[in-house]
């Protein structure tokens, strides 16, 4: 099946080498949005293609996020006026968790622009739970926290910042096409969860969010979850975040998920077990598997880009090269890509569970070459603003022409 989010974010993080798959498949997640501004969480191809309709709540986000990846740095602006073609069917039932279903065109197109537009429309006609952030709905990123927000109530931190961040780069685009309402309200919407996620600081850093309840995830008190890492990363990414509240937040994630010794970078700590809160089908994999307080590595690169972009530059380096594979007997993979994931369960310790995993190695790419390296297309043109930690020598081994040494 092709995953809405997950090719995306692949195909945009390879701009640097291919911009056409990019725009391939931006066209491809548009035909499979809904009227609503909802999306195909993943579809099979076919005659029609088939896929499912969720409550899933970040994947429309992903593609304004692609949208404005792709423009800002091809200069390509043409695509926003691209005609395609939206889903119709009924809307999810309140009983309704998902349904699979045929895509069936609806009758009338739109373009690039008005379905990137209509995405960040429907998180806000979703509304916002009683401290003011995002529904996090059937799951937002961490799909196995399906029962956080189960009831309707349910809230999300982290989609927060991922809105504003998005909002905020989207507007300019509303604006240039004439529509200067549409970007004010953005980039008030954008304020306002910007605000509402740096309310929700627990002390030492960001809550992960609220269940329906309203007790809260990701905190110090709770059992499972006291400090999960995308919470932190992506405050990074919001200006809407104090900074002092940023660098201590990258300050307990670093110390409180990074095993530099064991070369683990945790998605949050402790596990989902016996006694912790239920927060959904997260528990299922067992403690310190896979999302389920493990290294998913996605998040822990999410982790280093947000060190690279406080100025954490040998941090941010350090974390990388704790995600690259190993040559170890207990790591149990290929040496030579990147695992989805890396087991912390005592059992299983420094074990990698998936391997050829494109969404990592995307992010990975992207981090190194971007926020490490400086390399960036901007416009279609190609700049280098190395970000590389004090001190460190590079080029040696692959030039032979002699070491050139940051400055």
């Amino acid at each position: 099946a092709y995953g809405f989010r997950d090719q995306l974010q692949d195909a945009v993080n390879l701009l640097l080498i291919e911009p056409k798959y990019a725009r391939e498949r931006i066209l491809a997640a548009c035909a499979h949005q809904y009227l609503e501004g909802d999306v195909m969480h993943w579809w099979h191809e076919g005659e029609p293609d088939r896929g499912v309709r969720t409550r899933c709540s970040d994947d429309l986000l992903w593609l304004p996020w692609a949208v404005c990846e792709y423009v800002e740095k091809t200069g390509d602006a043409a695509i926003l006026t691209e005609n395609c073609p939206f889903l119709d069917s009924k809307e999810l039932e309140p009983h309704e968790d998902t349904r699979y279903e045929p895509a069936s065109a609806a009758e009338r197109p739109g373009t690039v622009l008005e379905h990137a537009a209509l995405a960040l429309s429907r998180v806000i006609k979703r509304g916002v739970g009683e401290h003011g952030l995002p529904l996090m709905l059937a799951g937002d990123w961490n799909d196995g926290m399906d029962a956080v927000g189960v009831g309707g109530r349910g809230e999300s931190v982290w989609l927060a910042w991922f809105f504003a961040h998005t909002a905020r780069r989207f507007a300019p685009l509303l604006e240039r096409s004439g529509d200067k309402p549409g970007a004010a309200a953005l980039l008030s919407a954008a304020a306002r969860l910007g605000r509402a996620a740096d309310r929700a600081w627990d002390g030492g850093w960001y809550l992960r969010g609220y269940f329906d309840d309203g007790a809260p995830l990701g905190s110090a008190k709770g059992r499972g979850c006291r400090i999960d890492s995308i919470a932190q990363s992506w405050a990074a990414m919001c200006r809407e975040a104090a900074p002092e509240k940023v660098n201590a937040a990258l300050d307990a994630a670093l110390e409180r998920l990074f095993d530099r010794e064991g070369g683990i970078v945790k998605l949050f700590d402790p596990p989902f077990g016996d006694g912790a809160e239920r927060a959904g089908y997260i528990a299922s994999y067992g403690p310190g598997f896979r999302e389920n307080g493990g290294q998913y590595t996605h998040g822990a690169i999410w982790l280093a880009m947000a060190c690279l972009r406080t100025g954490r530059r040998a941090e941010g380096l350090e974390l990388l090269k704790a995600v690259l594979p190993r040559l170890a007997p207990e790591y149990g993979a290929e040496p030579y890509v990147i695992a989805a994931d890396v087991y912390s369960n005592s059992d299983r310790y420094a074990q990698a569970g998936w391997s050829w995993y494109t969404g990592s190695a995307g992010w990975f790419f992207r981090v190194v070459t971007g926020d490490l390296l400086g390399l960036a297309v901007e416009d279609g043109k190609l700049t280098a603003r190395p970000n590389v930690p004090e001190g460190w020598k590079f080029g040696a081994s692959l030039s032979g022409a002699g070491e050139v040494q940051n400055k």
